[in-house]
């Protein structure tokens, strides 16, 4: 099934997410269920790039042996 996409500014992410507890968690999920976690943000030219980690992933990889 097809998402949508819809860019929004900081501004309108605030706003829609004033109503909710500030220690809330913010997932975003994928058109194919994937579930992803914000974990940081860095600084673009004329954009906010928000930095995603798979949910449950603490950073061990063990396909690397």
């Amino acid at each position: 099934m097809p998402t949508a996409t819809k860019e929004t500014t900081v501004q309108e992410l605030i706003q829609e997410l004033q109503n909710f507890p500030g220690e809330a968690l913010i997932c975003l999920t994928d058109g194919y269920g994937e579930t992803f976690t914000i974990v940081g943000f860095e600084a673009g030219s004329a954009s906010v790039n928000i930095v995603i980690s798979e949910e449950g992933d603490d950073g061990d990889n063990d396909d690397d042996a």
